[in-house]
């Protein structure tokens, strides 16, 4: 049995096939705009990973501030706690020697209400670990709130 294909009905097919390539190629090929990153946030039954896409910028030091500024802004989960304050502000963020990252939080990073359940020991602790995560590089953080290491 042969199947008898009209001009425009292979023109078509072929079009379609074309259009289909091309996204595909450009799918595969383009550069991906975002970074999949693992926020680990404590919960009620200890401390668990969050995954998200986060922009993706050409610097490492602009990498990791937007995955500072996606920590300050806390887990999607609700059955995960804040590390940072709310109000807590990145002050400055600074990558040396591909190595060392200095960060400066806002004074909101200590001053926080009752119902905050962590001390800044135990939150300094916790953004380490998920930036050594993120970024195995870095061999040294230091964080300081308004120009003060802890």
């Amino acid at each position: 049995m042969k199947l008898k294909l009209g001009k425009k009905t292979i023109i078509l097919i072929s079009i379609i096939c074309l259009f289909l390539t091309v996204s595909l190629l450009i799918f595969f090929i383009a550069e991906n705009n975002s970074d999949r990153r693992v926020f680990f946030f404590p919960g009620r039954e200890g401390s668990s990973g969050e995954v998200r896409m986060v922009p993706h910028k050409k610097s490492t030091e602009d990498n990791i501030q937007i995955f500072v500024q996606e920590l300050i802004l806390g887990p999607y989960s609700i059955d995960h706690f804040r590390i940072i304050p709310q109000k807590t502000k990145l002050q400055s963020l600074l990558l040396r020697n591909k190595t060392k990252l200095y960060i400066d939080f806002s004074s909101d990073f200590v001053v926080f209400n009752d119902n905050f359940g962590m001390v800044p020991s135990e939150m300094t602790l916790l953004i380490k670990k998920n930036l050594e995560y993120n970024f195995p590089f870095l061999k040294e953080i230091s964080i300081s709130i308004d120009g003060q290491t802890l």
